[in-house]
């Protein structure tokens, strides 16, 4: 059991779930923002997270709350920092865990980073795993599929009735809910014996873009229809990260072993419903 965890990005999506999961498991977070006076700051205060201000692109800034827990849990972003930095952030942390000797380490990449997809945003998350299996660090990598999250980006025109992807129209997605990577880490920091050393693909559930479109009409209560965009119309409206992406989708995709998940650990994962009855 690790009794403390430094929670980097933890007023974000994935270090949020993972911050309010660990604490529901009474286990002392710091919660590592570069702003403490954000909204999501101060609800994490109010939870009983530690707030701590610092940027893991400045190694020694992290330097002393690395020092302080038992465990840290690692996200990068390359959205926000790109290829190079995200890296370099994610090394710095990493080469902190190894000079301090935590106890556990967990890094949130993303599923398929180990299958040579050539995704840079996929690729960028691999280099950080190799760093940390390099370093022979006692730590846990997760790799979470497409998350169910990403389609608030596209409510609006879901909203209006179209779900507009580059899935063709037999391929199916793995999704999963960022709550249930929330619960899965604070389980792997609970049980550090059983799941160091080890990478678990983390999915929810898998729906081509048809059904996901049902789904989604269920939840609003009117008809949306499934639009199944080219890769030409993704480049176009995109950019070039996602066409790479949406053709890896189609191509190889994420290989997630959901059944096992549900039936090994002790997770409640959520159907992609069950995120839309909550969220929608």
């Amino acid at each position: 059991m690790i009794d403390s965890v430094l929670v980097v990005g933890a007023t974000g999506t994935q270090g949020g779930a993972v911050a309010r999961h660990l604490l529901e498991r009474d286990v002392e977070v710091l919660a590592l923002t570069r702003d403490k006076d954000s909204e999501n700051a101060h609800e994490l205060a109010e939870r009983g997270a530690e707030v701590v201000e610092a940027d893991i692109g400045e190694k020694n800034s992290v330097e002393p709350l690395v020092d302080q827990a038992d465990g840290v849990f690692l996200m990068t972003n390359f959205w926000e920092h790109g290829y190079d930095d995200e890296v370099e952030q994610g090394t710095n942390v990493v080469e902190l865990a190894d000079e301090v000797g935590i106890d556990h380490l967990v890094f949130s990449s993303v599923g398929g980073a180990e299958r040579d997809t050539g995704i840079p945003h996929f690729d960028s998350k691999f280099e950080i795993e190799e760093l940390i299996d390099g370093r022979g660090l006692p730590a846990t990598v997760i790799r979470p599929v497409f998350f169910v999250q990403n389609f608030e980006g596209f409510r609006e025109r879901i909203e209006e009735g179209t779900l507009a992807m580059g899935l063709e129209s037999h391929v199916p997605l793995q999704v999963l809910d960022v709550e249930d990577l929330g619960a899965f880490v604070a389980e792997a920091f609970a049980d550090p014996d059983r799941y160091v050393g080890d990478a678990f693909e983390l999915a929810s559930d898998e729906l081509p873009l048809r059904a996901m479109a049902v789904r989604f009409a269920d939840a609003l209560g009117s008809e949306v229809r499934a639009h199944h965009l080219s890769i030409d119309d993704v480049r176009e409206s995109q950019g070039e990260e996602f066409a790479v992406m949406f053709e890896w989708f189609n191509e190889d995709g994420y290989e997630s072993p959901i059944d096992d998940l549900q039936a090994d650990h002790d997770v409640a994962f959520n159907r992609l419903e069950d995120y839309l009855e909550r969220a929608w």
